[in-house]
């Protein structure tokens, strides 16, 4: 039977909502006598992601420490339990907590061999999901699918355990789900202009969009821990394709605030990556053009799971975009001249448009 947990803050019309979407799974009740009692840790969600930028003064980890004061979030823990000998579901919890303590959950397993699959994601207060479950009644089936693969909310950390359930003895499972996908951090200045000296002027590089992207892009990841010599992923573009597919929301001019100065923050965002292979890309589109184009090199290694990376671009300090492991070692600075020729520059155009 399938268990839902809840905390006591959690409403009647989420429990309802989540009844709705998670059929009952029929168990023979006479033959389920054996208590078993998992333990999840939730330690290790979002705790790699903790990259500080000392530069700017914005600390990573600092939203998903607040994600149900501030953004009303919870975590969502799943648990399935699957059949050694036959790959079927025999059972699954849920809960959604508030907080990273341990989750107790119990269910009750006939004598036996199974597979336990433990998943951490976040969901937002009305039960909606950042992953869904497909095929999930079949271990050999089974994938978790990420519907919002930009989100910085769509983290997602899972574990796998092959136990043995005893007659009449009781079973202790403990499960410590760990980070499957990589966080990147997204910095962006000096967008649209050409250089330091025309900033705030008409002076337009061009640049229209700037992205990250790849060739081939993660959404899911298959539950079964058996998978030997064959990717656990499951890919977005068919086998073959010749596409590419953004990692990252596309940015635009018009995603940057008006009053910027090219000495301070223009932009900045996050966006979860579940597997990208070599072929990744920090590239921009120019107006009028029908792709993007690569700026620098490109990522040549796949990520690290539970790693955090920085995607950084200044436009001034052409052909020397930074995309790699996050850290404070990357960031242009400029000098208090070129600050006030560009003030001077930028007043000048103001008065001239008062004219």
């Amino acid at each position: 039977m399938k268990k839902i947990l809840f905390p006591m803050l959690v409403c009647a019309a989420l429990m309802l909502n989540t009844s709705c979407k998670n059929n009952d799974i029929d168990i023979d009740i006479e033959n389920d006598i054996n208590m078993v009692n998992i333990s999840v840790s939730l330690s290790n969600l979002y705790s790699a992601y903790n990259f500080n930028d000392t530069k700017h003064g914005i600390k990573i980890s600092d939203e998903y420490r607040t994600f149900n004061a501030d953004y009303g979030k919870y975590i969502q823990v799943r648990t399935y339990i699957y059949a050694n000998n036959s790959g079927a579901l025999k059972d699954s919890v849920v809960s959604f907590q508030t907080n990273t303590n341990a989750v107790n959950q119990t269910v009750r397993l006939a004598a036996g061999d199974y597979t336990v699959v433990s998943m951490l994601s976040f969901t937002d207060r009305d039960y909606d999901p950042y992953w869904i479950m497909k095929d999930r009644n079949n271990l050999s089936t089974a994938a978790i699918m990420c519907d919002y693969r930009f989100n910085k909310w769509a983290l997602m950390s899972f574990a796998s355990k092959t136990i043995t359930v005893t007659e009449g003895i009781g079973n202790n499972v403990s499960m410590s789900p760990s980070p499957i996908g990589a966080l990147t951090y997204l910095y962006c200045q000096n967008f649209q202009y050409e250089d330091e000296t025309t900033y705030g002027t008409v002076a337009d590089n061009g640049i229209r969009e700037l992205a990250v992207y790849a060739k081939t892009v993660a959404i899911g990841y298959k539950l079964n821990p058996a998978i030997m010599g064959e990717d656990k992923y499951v890919y977005l573009n068919d086998p073959g394709s010749d596409n590419w597919y953004y990692l990252s929301s596309q940015l635009e001019p018009s995603d940057f605030e008006d009053s910027w100065t090219f000495f301070k923050t223009n932009l900045y965002s996050y966006f979860y990556i579940l597997a990208p292979q070599s072929d990744v890309c920090f590239g921009y589109m120019s107006e009028g053009a029908s792709g993007f184009a690569e700026k620098g090199t490109q990522y040549g290694k796949n990520f690290q799971n539970g790693q955090m990376y920085l995607a950084y671009w200044d436009w001034f300090a052409v052909g020397n975009p930074y995309f790699d492991i996050a850290d404070n070692n990357h960031w242009n600075t400029y000098s208090s001249a070129s600050a006030k020729a560009a003030a001077t520059a930028k007043a000048a155009r103001g008065r001239l448009f008062e004219e």
